[in-house]
């Protein structure tokens, strides 16, 4: 595992508390989730609020999201596996996850950016014949 992807996710597990985001045919859907650690690139979140009927997100893009004091966490992935127990809880491959501080000078606020991690993807390039 990557440094700067265990520095995050180190921060993320201790705020636990997140926003899951993604896409469904009636536009976008928002579930409280608690993060859990994994020893690889991903993550595991519980479903704290009731699942919407008729939603399965197996397979889908994901955006978590954090807030905490003056620490702004995003994490981009996809969902790998869904165990259909009480609580549930979804397993999340991680694509990319940033860490961004709050910063202030006098009334001007902006987002520094702390620590940003990207999953090395390789990509084949198809060759003309």
């Amino acid at each position: 595992m990557s440094r700067k992807l265990k520095t995050i996710l180190r921060e993320v597990i201790s705020i636990q508390s997140a926003l899951l985001r993604f896409r469904h045919k009636d536009g976008l859907q928002n579930l409280h989730v608690k993060a859990a650690f994994d020893d690889g690139d991903s993550l595991h979140c519980i479903i704290e609020s009731r699942m919407p009927e008729g939603i399965t997100i197996g397979g889908k893009k994901i955006h978590l999201v954090q807030k905490y004091r003056d620490d702004y966490f995003f994490i981009v992935g996809t969902i790998t596996g869904e165990v259909q127990t009480t609580p549930r809880v979804l397993s999340i491959n991680i694509l990319k996850a940033c860490w961004f501080v709050r910063k202030r000078k006098g009334s001007v606020s902006w987002l520094r950016e702390k620590c940003t991690y990207e999953k090395n993807e390789l990509q084949t390039i198809p060759v003309a014949s």
